[in-house]
């Protein structure tokens, strides 16, 4: 208990510490200091590792929809000013704790935490670390972690997908829509059935998609007469706006 308390105190106390004259090592971050406000790039002065954390040089983060509503104050977590934010990145590793033994110094990897992705270093704990797939770039892999887990985990863990399986994606234009059709595609051998604008863009999946105000949709899409979701029945018969596949919907 004490062990843990120590370590969330001082992950707030170093998380936003500006570096200070004669500070012999530092790293730029992305401060928000006011919601609803610029960000700013700042000189922050680093925190040692914990023995299950990971310190890792940030080449690239991802920027999602979750870091312009924290920034603004409109998410769900409202951290506490000044934060440093950014969900998502990845890097190079540049030091381990005592007790890490799943990377080394070295290893290519992506990360996924709450807040401090947007900064020149970042420190994580190693279960939140995965390595990267020769082949994969560090530009390409650092949008991987917030999709594809909430893909992997809606469709593994929560729904429990099984081959042969049609899964009805209602938003599939965007990053976790993009994921979620790979996913069932490509890992579960299901069948995606997508609503979205890009219909005909050129997506390998354009054969499962329908626009969105069509007035009809794909009859397979119709047959299961109990189409479900997290969403309540009104509201996704609002979104699907397609007449024949709204019917479908039950309430």
């Amino acid at each position: 208990m004490q062990t843990a308390a120590w370590a969330r105190y001082l992950s707030r106390s170093w998380l936003c510490r500006r570096a200070w004259p004669g500070c012999s090592r530092h790293y730029r971050a992305v401060l928000c200091s006011e919601l609803k406000q610029p960000l700013a790039v700042e000189e922050v002065a680093p925190r040692p590792v914990g023995p299950h954390e990971v310190r890792v040089d940030v080449h690239f983060s991802g920027v999602n929809f979750a870091d312009i509503l924290v920034c603004r104050g409109q998410y769900q977590e409202k951290p506490r000013l000044p934060f440093i934010p950014g969900v998502e990145f990845s890097g190079i590793v540049l030091e381990t704790g005592r007790d890490v033994h799943t990377v080394k110094e070295g290893d290519r990897v992506i990360g996924l935490r709450r807040l401090n992705c947007m900064a020149g270093e970042c420190i994580i704990d190693h279960k939140a670390l995965w390595q990267i797939p020769e082949g994969i770039s560090l530009r390409e892999a650092a949008v991987l972690p917030a999709s594809y887990s909430t893909a992997i985990l809606a469709l593994e863990h929560r729904a429990r997908t099984q081959p042969g399986e049609t899964v009805l994606v209602t938003a599939a234009a965007g990053a976790t829509g993009l994921a979620v059709i790979d996913v069932v595609t490509n890992v579960l051998q299901a069948k995606p059935g997508m609503r979205g604008q890009d219909c005909g863009s050129g997506f390998c999946w354009r054969n499962h998609c329908f626009c969105a105000g069509q007035s009809s949709a794909p009859e397979e899409y119709l047959c299961h007469g109990d189409i479900r979701g997290p969403i309540p029945g009104p509201e996704l018969s609002r979104l699907l706006q397609g007449p024949v596949l709204s019917n479908s919907v039950l309430p």
